[in-house]
């Protein structure tokens, strides 16, 4: 399986809800950012919600580091692990992949199950 398929096009309304709804918790000096994003790819499996940003839509992948780490919850209950990776000054991937591996991620968890990693999911 490839890493990435090209997918040049703006945010959805859902993914910049998402972004924000990170960014506000974790990295607010990069809520500004939001509005300059681009996807300028998604993961290579082609079913899950994971996408690459760029400055514009030419710009190459970066690799970035974990920056933040969350988990959420499907529609079904399935837990769904949410990463956001990034340099110093932009993120450059917002990952969604199954906890459990019983399942495949093919959409976004609801924002309002979204906890820390860092804090307990059962609560």
């Amino acid at each position: 399986m490839k890493y990435s398929i090209p997918d040049k096009r703006e945010l959805t309304k859902l993914e910049i809800k998402f972004l924000t709804y990170l960014f506000e918790k974790e990295k607010p000096e990069w809520n500004n950012l939001i509005g300059n994003l681009k996807v300028i790819a998604r993961c290579g499996c082609g079913k899950c919600p994971t996408i690459m940003f760029g400055k514009t839509f030419d710009s190459e992948i970066q690799k970035g580091n974990l920056i933040i780490d969350y988990a959420g919850k499907g529609k079904n209950g399935e837990l769904i692990g949410i990463s956001l990776f990034g340099t110093d000054q932009i993120p450059t991937e917002l990952e969604f992949y199954s906890i459990d591996g019983e399942s495949d991620t093919t959409e976004m968890p609801k924002i309002d199950t979204l906890k820390s990693m860092n804090e307990n999911l059962t609560e």
